[in-house]
C-alpha cells in the first residue's frame, strides 16, 4: 500500500512537470519561431524634444535626418516634438516637472542643465563615451568640457553656435557707411543711418534681443569678464557698463522707437525689410537668407576697447542629453544611444551644414564651397579668423537663467527709460542666485 502512494505520488509530479514544460511551451517563443512566424519585430519609440522645430531654419533638416533613421532602424521611431522660440525652455522645465520628461532633449549649457542634473533627472554617459572610443573621439575633446559635472559627462557637445552684428550691405553702400570696427564707428552709423529714415539697429526687449546687450557684456570683459561673473560679491563691471552702453544707444535713437513692444519675428522683419540696417544675432540666423544673397553680411561685433573684437561662441541647442528615466529602461537606453550616434555622426553634422550652415564640435573638416549660402560661407570665415583667446562664453549661459529673464530682461525698459539703475536690477540678480 506505501509503494502505491510512492508511485502514485511520483506519476503526479510526473504529469505535473509535463503540463507546467506543456504551459510553458505554448506561452512562450523561441527567437526561431518568432522569425518563422514572419511577425515584424516590436516598435520602440523614443521621445525627442529640440529646439530645432516650428521655424527654426534646422527643423526640415531634422525631419529629414529623422525619417532616414527610421527607414534604417524600422524597430524604432522617433516622436519629434521640438518647439521653437522662446517657448522651449519653460515648455522642458514643465515636462520634467510632471514626469513627462523626453527621452533624448537639446539644451544648451547653464544653469538649466547643472539644476537637472543635481536633481539627478539626467543620465551620467561618461562610462558609455570611453566603452565607444570610436564615438568619443569623434569630438574635439576640449568641448566636453562644457557638458561635464563633477569629472562626469552628461552631454554629447554637438553644435557650435557664435553671435556677431549682421548688416545690411547695400544699406551701408547706398549711404556710404563704413562698416563699425569699434563703438565711435557704431556710434557713426547710428546717426547716418538715423539721419536717413532707416533705423540703425534692429533690437527688442525680449532675451534674444539681448544679444546686442551680451555682445557688449563679452567685449569689454572678455572671457574672464564673462566667466567671473562676481567679484567680491557684486556682479563684474562689465555687466554693469554694458548696461550703461546700450542706455547710451537708446538715448541717440539707435533702436526703433516702439523697440519695448515689438515680438522677436516683428524685429527680425525689420532687418530682412532692409528698414533696419544692422542686428546682433547668432550662426543660426544665416540660413533665412537666399542662397546666393550677398546684400548680408556678418562681422564680429566692434570692439568696445582699444582691444580686438571678441566674439561670444559655445554650444548651442544642439548639445544633448538622455533623461534619466529613458537610461533606466534598457530599450529606451540602446534605442536612444543608437539614435544618437546618428543624430551626431560626421554625415549628419555635414547635412546640417550644407543645408543650414551649422558648425559642430566634431573633428572634421568643413568645405566652405558646400555651404548652404555665400553668407554661411563668409561668416565661417569670420568665426574661423577669431583667435581663441577672443572667443568668450555667452553671458546667458553663465548667469542663472530664470534671473538673467525673470530679472535683467523683464526690467530692462525701465532701464532704457530711467527708472531703474543697473545697479539696482544686478541686486536683485546677485540676491537670487546666492540664495
Amino acid at each position: 500500500m506505501g509503494c502505491s502512494k510512492k508511485i502514485l505520488t511520483m506519476i503526479s509530479i510526473t504529469l505535473l512537470n509535463i503540463m507546467i514544460v506543456s504551459c510553458s511551451s505554448n506561452n512562450s517563443q523561441s527567437y526561431d519561431d518568432v522569425q518563422k512566424s514572419n511577425k515584424p519585430p516590436k516598435t520602440h519609440t523614443i521621445n525627442l524634444m529640440t529646439t530645432w522645430g516650428g521655424a527654426d531654419s534646422k527643423a526640415g533638416v531634422l525631419k529629414e535626418i529623422i525619417a532616414k533613421f527610421e527607414e534604417e532602424n524600422p524597430n524604432i521611431k522617433i516622436s519629434n516634438q521640438s518647439i521653437f522660440g522662446d517657448d522651449y525652455l519653460p515648455t522642458l522645465k514643465t515636462k520634467f516637472a510632471s514626469g513627462s520628461e523626453p527621452d533624448v532633449f537639446g539644451l544648451w549649457p547653464g544653469s538649466d542643465i547643472k539644476y537637472l542634473i543635481k536633481a539627478d533627472k539626467i543620465a551620467d554617459i561618461t562610462d558609455t563615451l570611453k566603452q565607444d572610443r570610436t564615438w568619443m573621439d569623434s569630438f574635439d575633446q576640449a568641448s566636453f568640457m562644457a557638458t561635464t559635472y563633477n569629472n562626469r559627462i552628461y552631454g554629447i557637445p554637438y553644435e557650435l553656435v557664435f553671435e556677431g552684428l549682421f548688416i545690411n550691405k547695400d544699406l551701408f553702400d547706398e549711404y556710404g557707411v563704413k562698416e563699425p570696427a569699434n563703438y565711435k564707428e557704431l556710434k557713426d552709423a547710428v546717426a547716418i543711418f538715423k539721419k536717413n529714415g532707416i533705423i540703425p539697429i534692429a533690437y527688442n526687449s525680449t532675451a534674444e534681443g539681448s544679444y546686442i546687450y551680451q555682445n557688449i557684456i563679452a567685449s569689454l570683459g572678455g572671457s574672464q569678464g564673462v566667466e567671473e561673473y562676481l567679484v567680491d560679491g557684486k556682479i563684474n563691471n562689465c555687466y554693469i557698463d554694458a548696461m550703461k552702453y546700450m542706455k547710451e544707444l537708446y538715448d541717440i535713437g539707435a533702436f526703433s522707437e516702439d523697440s519695448m513692444m515689438i515680438y522677436s519675428d516683428e524685429r527680425n522683419d525689420l532687418f530682412f525689410t532692409k528698414k533696419a540696417a544692422m542686428i546682433v544675432q547668432g550662426s543660426w540666423f544665416i540660413p533665412y537668407f537666399e542662397k546666393d544673397d550677398t546684400s548680408v553680411k556678418m562681422i564680429p561685433f566692434p570692439s568696445m576697447t582699444d582691444e580686438d573684437s571678441k566674439m561670444p561662441t559655445g554650444l548651442g541647442g544642439g548639445t544633448f542629453f538622455i533623461s534619466k528615466n529613458a537610461w533606466n529602461s534598457f530599450i529606451k537606453r540602446d534605442d536612444a544611444i543608437v539614435f544618437l550616434k546618428y543624430l551626431t555622426s560626421k554625415e549628419s553634422a555635414s547635412y546640417f551644414y550644407n543645408t543650414a550652415g551649422m558648425l559642430t564640435y566634431l573633428n572634421m573638416e568643413m568645405d566652405f564651397q558646400s555651404a548652404n549660402s555665400l553668407l554661411a560661407e563668409q561668416s565661417t570665415g569670420v568665426y574661423k579668423r577669431i583667435l581663441s583667446k577672443n572667443k568668450t562664453p555667452i553671458p546667458d549661459h553663465i548667469i542663472e537663467r530664470s534671473a538673467w529673464e525673470d530679472i535683467v530682461i523683464k526690467q530692462f525698459p525701465k532701464f532704457l527709460l530711467g527708472e531703474k539703475t543697473a545697479e539696482e536690477i544686478w541686486d536683485q540678480v546677485v540676491d537670487k542666485i546666492s540664495n
